[in-house]
Parts: C-alpha cells; sequence; structure tokens
C-alpha cells in the first residue's frame, strides 16, 4: 500500500545574508509514521524545523516548497499559519525554559493554547489542559505552579502537554531530551511515543544523538552541512554499510569503557567534603502553615585526590548542583565541612579564600550564559585574574592568554574575537582555558557537555583527558550522562535523593552495580537499536 504523505517537503534551500543554511532539502512524513532527524550542531536540522513552521529568523530566503495536509504552507497567509501551528502542527523546544513564560502559571499557559485555537470558555480550557498534564506525566502538579518549581523534566513535560493538548496531526520535537538525564530521557520519550499513537499523529524527532533517535522512530534522515546524506528505514540504517558520516555519528553514540584508569599522583586529597547537609527553604502556601525545609543534600561525603578524575552521577533533582555549589563554596551548608587542599575551604573568609579559590575552577554546562557578550575572548578568559587579586601585566597577561587558547587547541588570535563568533564546542574550549588560567589544582565540570552534539562531546572529552594527563589535573566531573562519565572518570559516585548510594571505581560500578539505582540508571542507558520497552 501506498505511503500517504501527510508533510512533504521538496528542493528546500535556506540563506541567510552570503551563507546557505539548507541545500535541496526533501523529505516526507507519512501520517502515524515517526521520522528521525539526526546529525551534528550546524547540520540545519532545527533550520528544517523552524522552516516548516514558518518561523525563520528575520532576513531568512527560503526556496522550494513545503506542503501539508496537501496545502502549500508557504502560499499560507500570517493568519492561515496561526490556525495551523499549535493546532494541526505541535512543537516542542529544546529548552523549556525559554519556551514557557516564567511569569505564567503552567495551567495558564496550557489553556492558552487551547483558548487560541477553539471558542471555548475559561473553565473547559483549563479542563482540557488539566487531562494534556496528566497524559504528560504531571498528575497531582498543580496548574497554579509557576515553570521555576519544577524540575527540568516537568518543565519538558508542560512543553510537551502544550504541543499536544489539541491533538495535532504532525508533532515535531527539537532536541526534547539534550539536557535530561536517563531516566527522565526515557520517560519523556515514552510519553513522545504514547502522544504519537494516541493522537494517530506523526512526529518528527530531531536530536543529534543516534542512539536515541534509534529508540522510536521509524525512518532516519541524517543531516550534514544543510544536506540530507542518507535516509533509510531505522533497521537498515542501522545494520548494512552506510554514509561515512553516519559511520562517525554511530561510533559517537555507541558505549564502551574508557581507557585504563590512572593512577592518582599521591594519597593527598585536593578536595573532600565530610557530612555535607544543605537545605533550602519552602515556599508558603499560608501565614500560617511553615512546611518543613527540602534537604537536598543529606550527609554526604566525597573525595578527589591529586591527579584522579572523579564522576558524580545522578537524575535530576539528586541533589548534584546542591552539593557542587557546596564544594565551591558558593553556598554555606547547614552542617559539615569542606577542605581544599587539606585547609577549611567552607567557612574561610576574605584573603584565605581569594587565596584557596585559585585553585578551583568550574566550567559551567553553558559558556554562552557564563560569558559577558561585550567582552572579547582575551577579556573573558583573564577575568580570574580580575575576581580574584591584582592582574599582572598586559604583556604577561596576553601571553598566559594565548597559552591557554593553545593549550585548549585554539590559537592565540582567538583571543581578539567575541564569543559570539565561536561554535558551541570552541565556547566550551573558551570556558577550559579561562579556568586554566590559574593553574588550579581541581577542576569541576558541571554538564560541561550535556548540551553538546555527539561528535564535538568527544571532542572536548579527548581534550580534557589529555589536559588531564599532561598536567596532573584533578577533575571532579558533574554529570547526569552515564556514558560521558564512564568516558573519563576514574572513581564515581552515584547520588540519590540527596545521598550517596554507591561509590567505586567506574568500570567496577558499570559491571557489576551493588544498588538498584545505579542498575536502574544503567538500564536507563539509550543504546543503539534498542527498542524502548
Amino acid at each position: 500500500m501506498a505511503r500517504e504523505a501527510l508533510l512533504k517537503i521538496e528542493s528546500l534551500g535556506v540563506a541567510i545574508g552570503a551563507a546557505r543554511v539548507l541545500e535541496n532539502v526533501s523529505l516526507d512524513v507519512a501520517r502515524g509514521e515517526i521520522l528521525g532527524l539526526v546529525g551534528a550542531s550546524g547540520s540545519g536540522k532545527s533550520m528544517t524545523a523552524l522552516a516548516i513552521m514558518r518561523l525563520l529568523p528575520h532576513g531568512a530566503r527560503a526556496t522550494g516548497s513545503v506542503s501539508f495536509e496537501d496545502r502549500l504552507l508557504d502560499a499560507m497567509s500570517e493568519e492561515e499559519l496561526r490556525g495551523v501551528r499549535g493546532a494541526r502542527i505541535g512543537m516542542v523546544f529544546q529548552e523549556p525554559m525559554s519556551a514557557l513564560n516564567p511569569l505564567m502559571r503552567i495551567g495558564d499557559q496550557v489553556a492558552e493554547t487551547v483558548t487560541l485555537h477553539r471558542a471555548v470558555g475559561t473553565a473547559v480550557a483549563r479542563s482540557l489542559a488539566r487531562e494534556a498534564l496528566d497524559r504528560a506525566g504531571l498528575r497531582g502538579v498543580e496548574l497554579d505552579r509557576l515553570p521555576y518549581e519544577l524540575s527540568g523534566g516537568q518543565r519538558q513535560r508542560v512543553a510537551i502537554a502544550m504541543a499536544v493538548v489539541l491533538g495535532p496531526a504532525l508533532l515535531i520535537a527539537d532536541e526534547p531530551t539534550t539536557a535530561l538525564d536517563v531516566g527522565t530521557q526515557a520517560e519523556v520519550l515514552r510519553l513522545l511515543r504514547e502522544s504519537s499513537h494516541v493522537n494517530g499523529s506523526a512526529m518528527i524527532l530531531v536530536s543529534h544523538d543516534l542512539a536515541v533517535i534509534s529508540q522510536i522512530t521509524d525512518r532516519i534522515a541524517v543531516m550534514r552541512r544543510g544536506e540530507i546524506v542518507e535516509q533509510l528505514p531505522t533497521a537498515e540504517l542501522l545494520t548494512r554499510e552506510h554514509h561515512p558520516y553516519t559511520q562517525a555519528l554511530l561510533a559517537a553514540a555507541r558505549l564502551g569503557p574508557k581507557r585504563a584508569p590512572r593512577r592518582p599522583n599521591s594519597a593527598v586529597r585536593v578536595l573532600e567534603a565530610h557530612d555535607i547537609v544543605r537545605e533550602y527553604p519552602r515556599r508558603r502556601r499560608s501565614l500560617t502553615h511553615r512546611p518543613a525545609p527540602t534537604r537536598a543534600v543529606d550527609g554526604v561525603s566525597v573525595e578527589v585526590h591529586a591527579g584522579e578524575t572523579v564522576g558524580l552521577v545522578g537524575e535530576s533533582g539528586s541533589g548534584k548542583s546542591s552539593l557542587l555549589r557546596v564544594l565551591l563554596a558558593l553556598e554555606r551548608p547547614q552542617s559539615g565541612e569542606v577542605r581544599l587542599l587539606g585547609e577549611a575551604f567552607g567557612a574561610a573568609r576574605g584573603a584565605t579564600r581569594k587565596r584557596l579559590r585559585r585553585s578551583i575552577q568550574v566550567v559551567l554546562q553553558d559558556p554562552v550564559g557564563s560569558f559577558d557578550p561585550r567582552w572579547r575572548v582575551e577579556r573573558l578568559i583573564a577575568e580570574p585574574y580580575y575576581a580574584l587579586d591584582a592582574p599582572p601585566g598586559a604583556a604577561a597577561l596576553r601571553a598566559n592568554v594565548a597559552a591557554a587558547l593553545e593549550e585548549v587547541g585554539l590559537c592565540a588570535a582567538d583571543a581578539a574575537r567575541y564569543p559570539q563568533e565561536f561554535s558551541g564546542g570552541e565556547r566550551q574550549r573558551i570556558a577550559i582555558a579561562r579556568a586554566l588560567i590559574l593553574k588550579p589544582a581541581v577542576i569541576a565540570f558541571d554538564e560541561a557537555v550535556s548540551a553538546l552534539d555527539v561528535l564535538v562531546r568527544a571532542q572536548i572529552l579527548a581534550l580534557l583527558a589529555e589536559l588531564a594527563d599532561r598536567l596532573q589535573l584533578a577533575y571532579l566531573f558533574v554529570s547526569h550522562d552515564l556514558h560521558v562519565v564512564r568516558s573519563i572518570a576514574d572513581r564515581v559516585y552515584v547520588m540519590q535523593h540527596g545521598r550517596i548510594v554507591e561509590e567505586g571505581p567506574t568500570e567496577r560500578v558499570f559491571r557489576a552495580p551493588r544498588h538498584t539505582y545505579t542498575r536502574a540508571l544503567l538500564a536507563a542507558i539509550p543504546q543503539i537499536g534498542a527498542s524502548l520497552a
């Protein structure tokens, strides 16, 4: 039986200025089909999704045609398109905090999608919103919650509820699981698949990770530099000889053990924490009721030795980030002690804290958010000098910045450029150079590669391993991604509900996990070709 095309893209091209972003892209999606669109950053995946919705950036020029339900979207007026977006084509964006209004209750945000497309009252719209949120796995979560009160996985579920509340014929999900831990990622993928089946809708799932794509898709299209280089049924793509670029994506997505563990230089503990407890007050619901505080970290002890890479893993809400803020002396614990190079760090003040802070630096998940876009790279990398003590002279500062850039695989001339002129992987290299400038004893990485595509991630991890070996650095690597932790860590702590539930050499933990939570995390890791349970 012939496939009935719900969406058909023919010879789509997009140019922004002189740059060709998409070139001769032709795709079709049948009713009820789940199509995976995969490729590295800059391959044109998200631009293709935006072109379908006619949401291209200002100044972009499109050629070719996009038809949906036998209607040419290119020929529609803006008013006609508003009737299609949301009602017939739903879209889930990568970052829910950017897609959600931070000042608007989640129930109102989902209900707004209904009232924009249907002539119904507020009560009916809120009832439909409640049903959509329940189907999205948020049963029992109040409609008056604000986005900041939810976890990352819960916010993504709200975004999905907004996209599916009207039962669209086509759902476009743009990197919906990139920043989620493996457990939440699996739940969101199941939700997307179930929403597609319940509504009988087609779906385009955009991702850089073939292991994720392969779990629920019927067919996969591979993009590179704005072009489709290959498209095949999922099972065939994973088993037959194919394009070299697809092979590179497959290799980067496959899970494998790391190199032989490094041996720490000594028994010296460069960073240690003992019995840390960190609590946060909860929002009052009334003047008379004071709820008990939330205990994010509950009696945790960790240590990092000189020359060692330690992983700290757990799902969203496990307490990893709260513990890291305490270790960096950015927050004070209710009890417990943090020591850096043998000295009390958490309780240190004034000149002592400044002196110690030189020995620990941090690389954050989003370098764009941690960079001042008005500063050139030289000023960004030299920032720790200005924050901690008097900077060196101009000539010495320039030489130190140039050396740091070369350490991370960039060149001295890059110091004169602005951060927005670099790719995501290059910006993360700049963030690593900034962490290296003071020659610290230990560097903490807070989800530092979770937003990078699999190819760039592999490059950054190789760079970090090489720097650790050559400079004898100690790392604390905080991540929800077990694939990443296995590839770089010598030893790992597994965190759940604010406590350490398992600790040991990385390969021992991966091969013979002792705790049920660790086994559940490992079982949730997406594997190439494995279907989602």
